[in-house]
């Protein structure tokens, strides 16, 4: 047994650093402005908006052999993917009262696939 007792009790497992690089892309894409904007550029409005700080999104998407995260930066990354959620909900929402105002028939087909919204 080992003398250390719980020393870096505050880092992440493997499966929630996996999971962490998930949201953390997720926020990336959803802060990307398309063609001409860089990646770089879209975390560093991740990081104005939601908090999270850039340079642990740039260690999530390109460091692969990243083991463990301090668990303040997971929370961040989690409350900002929640953040992002919303967001993309509410843009959905709006989309759909035009949509419906049109009598859209890519919204009819959504209907007809996922099933209405109650």
């Amino acid at each position: 047994m080992s003398d250390k007792g719980s020393e870096g009790s505050d880092k992440m497992s493997v499966d929630y650093v996996s999971e962490a690089r998930g949201m953390a892309e997720f926020i990336i894409k959803r802060e990307h402005r398309g063609p001409g904007d860089t990646v770089d550029a879209s975390m560093h409005r991740a990081e104005r908006r939601y908090g999270v700080p850039a340079s642990w999104l740039h260690r999530l998407r390109y460091r692969h052999d990243l083991t463990d995260l301090p668990t303040s930066v997971f929370f961040s990354i989690l409350n900002a993917y929640g953040a992002a959620q919303e967001a993309c909900e509410e843009a959905y929402q709006a989309e759909r009262k035009l949509a419906d105002a049109r009598n859209s028939k890519l919204l009819r087909l959504a209907d007809f696939v996922a099933g209405p919204k109650n």
